[in-house]
């Protein structure tokens, strides 16, 4: 079983958690989340197989115990998408996500590699290139459609990026 790091508001290390009881007890933990763009400025989507086909961040992952945020957002773009370039920290952030679903995102960006291609795996089936427009126009206009947490960190990124 993974442990989590359990972190307070301020993003303390107050104990140990795992993903079950984090997310059965509303434990606050860390994921990292990467937004990964191409040549174009379009964001790679990725259609999220464990929320039955929902949007999501195009990279995201719990960090694991004893993991910064750096090391454990570096370690899912390589197991998600074979992303092995730097990512740029962009934020780290309170994400309220529902009554039982708290994280403490680290969210990157990159700009994929010119000869990097995406490659179905176990973990992720599809991922659709859109603009960042589109992307905020559906979040208004169709929620359900989304993870909870992309649209928080969607939120995020256009307050820092003011867009």
């Amino acid at each position: 079983m993974e442990l989590f790091d359990l972190v307070d508001v301020d993003d303390n290390i107050i104990g140990v958690t795992n993903k079950k009881e984090a997310h059965a007890t509303g434990k606050l933990h860390r994921v990292g989340a990467v937004y990964l763009f191409d040549s174009k400025g379009r964001l790679y989507v990725q259609v999220h197989k464990s929320s039955g086909g929902l949007y999501d961040h195009s990279v995201g992952g719990h960090i694991s115990q004893g993991e910064t945020y750096a090391e454990g957002t570096k370690r899912e773009a390589r197991e998600e998408l074979g992303i092995t370039q730097p990512l740029e920290e962009l934020s780290i952030f309170y994400s309220d996500e529902g009554p039982k679903l708290q994280h403490m995102f680290g969210l990157y960006t990159c700009v994929a590699d010119p000869t990097w291609e995406f490659i179905p795996n176990e973990e992720v089936d599809e991922i659709i290139p859109m603009e960042i427009s589109v992307i905020r126009d559906l979040m208004n206009e169709e929620p359900q459609r989304f993870t909870r947490g992309f649209i928080n960190t969607m939120s995020e990124y256009t307050r820092l990026k003011d867009e």
